[in-house]
């Protein structure tokens, strides 16, 4: 695994609003075409987790909690009433319990 490029990725779609957008109208696409300009790849499972932008497994697999939870207010924003993807995110943080965040 590696945490730090899964953490990059949700870092960069935060800090970039064109990045934002591309990766809101196509996940998949946008994950492939951005590890493709990175030296080390995601593994398996982070790449899926963030195509198919499953904050619940994101967190399990140890991306940082501050940083996830505004990717996934950014991109869930149109989707699912806040109030509703708070509850959401709670849930699934709380099955994962406390991740190891290290990288």
């Amino acid at each position: 695994m590696s945490k730090y490029l899964m953490n990059k990725l949700i870092h960069q779609v935060n800090m970039n609003e064109m990045a934002e957008k591309e990766y809101a109208s196509n996940p998949r696409a946008f994950v492939e075409k951005w590890e493709k300009s990175q030296k080390l790849k995601l593994a398996p499972e982070e790449r899926e987790a963030l195509a198919t932008k499953d904050y619940g497994k994101l967190y399990a697999l140890g991306a940082h909690p501050f940083t996830l939870w505004s990717f996934t207010e950014a991109v869930w924003a149109h989707e699912k009433p806040r109030e509703e993807l708070v509850k959401d995110y709670k849930e699934k943080a709380a099955k994962a319990g406390y991740p190891d965040f290290k990288t």
